[in-house]
């Protein structure tokens, strides 16, 4: 397999969710090894690679720093560009948010096919670990498991990311719910790029009093009231989903397309970074694959 980047420019802005402010966004095609890099425009000097930051500790959205600026909520943005095994891009935004547009992956999946894929000249890179990789957190019940891609007959590696992810919440709208399978483009953009963000109507208050969610509305989260939905969700696991949606994104962060299996219960951001700073912290527990 070949190396990708998108076929021409995409713009799109909208308000980010927590900060409440709008939010311009430029993709731009890059060429051979050059990453997935954020940009902005107001720090020519500085860029953030994918691949070699480590994700700040942060409960409700994936954050990264430079020296000069930070980007947030970059979650869904790389879930997509990891559906379709993107691997140079330029991202450029001037503010702290990627946009949430509907909550979900599809405004995204949506620009990526009317800007298209183009293949690069040199073969694409995949990470996978040496060995079975274990990420515990035994008090909240979290856990995280990545297994190495399998050979196969040829001596050649399985280079696919199988998964099968467990979710739990103790509200009784929401309950538990698991997905497994393989995470090839089709399945994500049919089963997984639509489902929203989704959020407590108890806990609001307290996000809003600190400095969240005030960009969020029925219009780009999924809403649970005490007895009921205060909007229709558009899946009965509409959560499971999103949370695997989040988990990709998060992943993403590794800068290349992860190849293995992931077995995952729970996760959430601040847990998920786990990985990609045992990646970073730790490169010999890690190798190239083609």
């Amino acid at each position: 397999m070949l190396q990708r980047t998108i076929n021409e420019k995409i713009v799109f802005d909208g308000i980010g969710v927590h900060t409440g402010l709008k939010s311009t966004v430029i993709l731009l095609p890059a060429g051979v090894d050059h990453g997935i890099v954020f940009k902005n425009p107001n720090f020519p000097e500085e860029s953030i690679r994918l691949g070699e930051v480590v994700p700040e500790i942060a409960l409700h959205a994936s954050v990264l720093k430079s020296k000069s600026f930070i980007v947030s909520t970059i979650e869904h943005l790389i879930a997509a560009l990891s559906a379709f095994r993107v691997d140079n891009i330029i991202i450029e935004m001037e503010s702290l948010e990627v946009p949430i547009l509907d909550g979900s992956c599809s405004t995204f999946v949506n620009l990526i096919k009317k800007a298209g894929i183009k293949e690069c000249s040199v073969d694409k890179i995949f990470l996978t670990p040496v060995k079975e990789l274990r990420f515990n957190d035994l008090k909240l019940d979290r856990e995280i498991i990545v297994a190495p891609a399998a050979n196969k007959e040829d001596n050649t590696f399985d280079c696919s990311l199988y998964f099968n992810y467990i979710a739990e919440f103790e509200h009784p709208l929401v309950g538990k719910g698991s997905l497994r399978g393989s995470l090839t483009t089709d399945y994500f953009i049919n089963e997984i790029a639509a489902a929203r963000t989704f959020g407590f109507l108890e806990q609001l208050a307290f996000l809003r009093r600190n400095g969240l969610a005030k960009g969020s509305s029925l219009g780009n989260t999924v809403v649970v009231g005490e007895d009921e939905f205060l909007n229709t969700p558009r899946f009965e696991d509409e959560f499971v989903r999103h949370k695997l949606l989040d988990l990709i994104g998060d992943l993403g962060l590794l800068g290349k397309n992860l190849a293995g299996t992931i077995t995952a219960k729970k996760t959430g951001h601040s847990f998920n970074r786990l990985v990609i700073l045992d990646y970073i912290k730790n490169p010999e527990n890690w190798i190239q694959i083609k």
